[in-house]
């Protein structure tokens, strides 16, 4: 009866260390991409200070739309990809216990 239940726990803790471990992985992912957004913003208010007039502002935010795009498809693939591979560590069975 004692090693059912432990075998129990086991399982237990194995699933609630892959969800903390896919959960810790998602965060950083997120604080990571929270920073790079900070960034951006401060570039682009570093270029519109260094602007001259109106037309060289709106001219200097356009070039930088294909950076921030392809920033926000690089933080929303990798988000995708962490939380299929936790859903994916979450549906893999556990291994018994010898």
């Amino acid at each position: 009866m004692r090693q059912k239940i432990s075998a129990k726990l086991d399982r237990h803790e194995v699933y609630l260390d892959r969800v903390l471990g896919g959960a810790a992985l998602i965060a950083l992912h997120e604080a990571g991409s929270l920073q790079g957004h900070f960034e951006a913003v401060n570039e682009r208010v570093r270029v519109a200070t260094r602007a001259r007039n109106v037309g060289e502002l709106i001219r200097n935010q356009i070039d930088l739309f294909p950076e921030t795009r392809n920033r926000f498809r690089r933080d929303h693939q990798v988000r995708r990809e962490l939380w299929r591979g936790l859903v994916r560590d979450l549906a893999a069975p556990v291994p018994k216990a010898a």
